[in-house]
């Protein structure tokens, strides 16, 4: 029988101390439980216990105001760290992405990529390890077992997906850890991908649909979709398009659109037209906007998100429903921050702050802030995203759905509501913020993290439960993966295999629900390559995608398929080691200093002079937090190349693919490490 010791603690009781104080035995640590597996997953229930907690893994990294995916989409093209009351933030990459910097909040989350993700991944495996503990009827061949097991290698491959996308080689526990372990070695990416394909291919098979689990499970289509990235950094881009092709056709999913908005349906909250609290008018527009698809699809109402036909795998995280997540704080973590710092927003012609920082639930305080929510500016969008995207074919596209008045966010919407403008008669109170005053001069000093527009539409909700005095964001549920991915991915696959006008049809598909002005050509999306397919998922999935992943993923691409990218370059792998010719010049790098400004032009922070953004081709991989290597003395875990530690590297194993369908064997004694 197999047992796993846990201490309880360690602090001796003083008369225990004096019971044995003519002995050393009370020095002996004492296990105070065990776990046994051959108890605690007897049956079904206790396996979904365990990969339950894998779920919630995934879900805490979207949940919440200062999260792993909002730190992925910040380490990208997309959004930047704009936490500027740290500057130790992951900004200054040449000096402060050290494997010795131990932020872990809003400004950098690597630490909790790495040793989270290894957590998550423990508990996917305890589900593998166990699985044939409960007798099964029908052994092998029983639907629940394969489905719990192929649920397991999906949550395993997800998270490994990010591990090799993030750091490179790293170790590869395929096995839950039951004892003391400092022997852990890193090995080879490309066998830890061939690994997860063998796994993902056995959970294609036998994870159940949608429409047979509880929302929040992961159905068949997720995997299909993880497959398919899977399948290209393998090159295997037929494949990945035939199991897109599953998706879009099967039925399970469709895209929403217009027409299945509820007839009786004219116009969808995006923000606070009153005071949530007392039901009285607050000042400025209305927060409605005219219903349309995309703000339809994205509402925070009811169940609205977990019933509609385009959602496949979701965060479920409800209002006063007992046992979900906390409050989500989307507002709080991607809108701007115009109402607590000092270099927030001044009236114009002076440094007074604009806007009330008073938060209250009353109808007299902190007005803008109920409307519009108390944005932190942890995720400021780049000029790529917030004006680049949206200009296309020299048209300033408004009309598109998702860029449209009132789901975009704009800082004129916000009205100067200081109490003290009122007492002074000031002619700005209660008039739209400007950015400029009369003379030219700027009111807002801090522009990074405290004036900017965003998509809004994706994450209010109305704060019910928890500090409704700030509303910047309730509990709400969350796309995880949805069927206008499945498109995009689509794309993306035929766009590799020179099919461009396929690639087009795929993401007008997605422009044609978006209301958008122009649709792409085939001449467009060969001359525009990747960039076309990466344009368009950044207009659909802003702050829903882990987009430094998908970048990384795609310069893989490039390197292993040598093909030509719309700038002109070509990408190689020299040798066997991926992480080292990724980490020496990539896609990722030439990507970011074309589209993010803030880094190519390193771009200096108002708060402190010193800090500004800066990035060398290394930052494609962050570095490991040294703590989590230095007790490894058994074996020598490997540091991210280029930091500092990585000079003692060695050769990443080559990991020998194991069959699916049963558990593994530790992958380091399989090739007799």
């Amino acid at each position: 029988m197999k047992k796993i010791n846990i201490l309880k603690g360690v602090i001796i009781p003083l008369f225990l101390l004096l019971s044995f104080s003519c002995s050393d035995e009370f020095l002996n640590e004492q296990p105070k439980s065990f776990l046994i597996p051959e108890s605690t997953f007897s049956d079904p229930a206790g396996l979904q216990t365990a990969l339950d907690g894998a779920y919630l893994g995934v879900f805490s990294q979207w949940n919440g105001d200062t999260r792993e995916l909002m730190f992925n989409s910040n380490m990208s093209d997309a959004s930047v760290v704009s936490a500027t009351d740290k500057p130790d933030a992951f900004v200054d990459l040449r000096v402060y992405a050290t494997p010795t910097n131990s932020r872990n909040n809003d400004a950098g989350r690597a630490r909790s990529f790495y040793a989270d993700n290894y957590d998550h991944i423990k508990k996917a495996n305890t589900v593998i390890d166990f699985i044939d503990i409960p007798e099964w009827e029908g052994g092998a061949n029983n639907v629940e077992r394969n489905h719990l097991l192929g649920s397991a290698y999906f949550l395993r491959a997800f998270f490994y997906m990010q591990l090799t996308m993030d750091f490179g080689n790293v170790a590869f526990p395929l096995n839950v850890v039951q004892g003391a372990r400092r022997d852990f070695k890193a090995f080879n990416m490309q066998g830890i991908w061939d690994q997860m394909i063998v796994d993902l291919e056995y959970a294609v098979q036998h994870v159940k649909p949608k429409s047979q689990i509880p929302a929040g499970q992961a159905p068949k289509d997720a995997v299909r979709i993880l497959l398919a990235k899977y399948y290209m950094l393998n090159l295997r881009f037929a494949d990945a398009e035939s199991l897109m092709d599953d998706v879009i056709n099967g039925g399970e999913s469709q895209l929403f659109t217009d027409d299945m908005i509820p007839s009786d349906v004219s116009e969808v909250e995006v923000a606070n037209t009153v005071n949530p609290n007392t039901g009285n008018p607050l000042p400025g527009r209305s927060g409605f906007a005219p219903a349309d698809a995309v703000n339809y699809l994205h509402m925070d109402k009811g169940a609205q998100k977990t019933s509609n036909p385009e959602g496949i795998w979701l965060v479920v995280n409800e209002p006063f429903i007992l046992g979900t997540q906390g409050r989500s704080a989307r507002i709080r973590a991607w809108g701007p921050n115009f109402v607590s710092t000092n270099l927030g927003v001044w009236e114009p012609g002076t440094t007074r702050t604009g806007t009330d920082v008073q938060q209250s639930t009353s109808d007299e305080r902190g007005r803008m802030m109920k409307k519009w929510g108390r944005g932190q500016g942890f995720a400021r969008p780049t000029n790529y995203s917030q004006y680049d995207i949206w200009n296309f074919k020299g048209k300033i596209d408004e009309q598109d759905y998702r860029h449209k008045d009132l789901n975009w966010f704009e800082m004129e919407d916000v009205l100067y509501d200081n109490p003290s403008l009122l007492e002074d008669g000031s002619e700005y109170y209660l008039e739209p913020l400007q950015l400029y005053d009369d003379n030219g001069n700027l009111t807002c000093q801090d522009t990074i993290r405290c004036w900017y527009g965003y998509p809004r539409y994706k994450f209010y909700s109305v704060n019910q439960e928890s500090r409704p005095d700030r509303q910047d964001g309730g509990k709400m549920d969350m796309y995880i993966m949805r069927i206008a991915e499945a498109y995009l991915v689509r794309a993306e696959a035929r766009l590799w295999q020179d099919d461009f006008a396929g690639a087009a049809e795929d993401i007008n598909t997605i422009r044609q629900r978006a209301n958008a002005i122009d649709m792409y050509t085939v001449a467009d999306v060969q001359t525009d390559g990747i960039g076309a397919v990466l344009d368009e998922r950044n207009r659909e999935l802003f702050g829903e995608e882990y987009r430094h992943d998908e970048l990384v993923r795609i310069s893989v691409i490039f390197a292993k398929s040598g093909k030509m990218a719309y700038n002109g370059k070509t990408y190689s792998i020299s040798g066997s080691d991926i992480e080292k010719s990724i980490s020496a010049d990539s896609f990722y790098y030439d990507r970011m200093m074309e589209k993010n400004t803030f880094f190519r032009d390193e771009v200096p922070w108002a708060t402190y002079n010193t800090t500004k953004y800066t990035m060398d081709p290394m930052h494609v991989y962050w570095p490991v937090y040294q703590p989590y290597l230095v007790g490894n003395v058994d074996a020598t875990l490997n540091q991210t190349t280029g930091y500092n530690g990585a000079e003692d590297n060695i050769e990443p194993l080559v990991h020998v693919v194991q069959p699916a369908g049963a558990p593994n064997e530790d992958p380091m004694r399989a090739i007799g490490e």
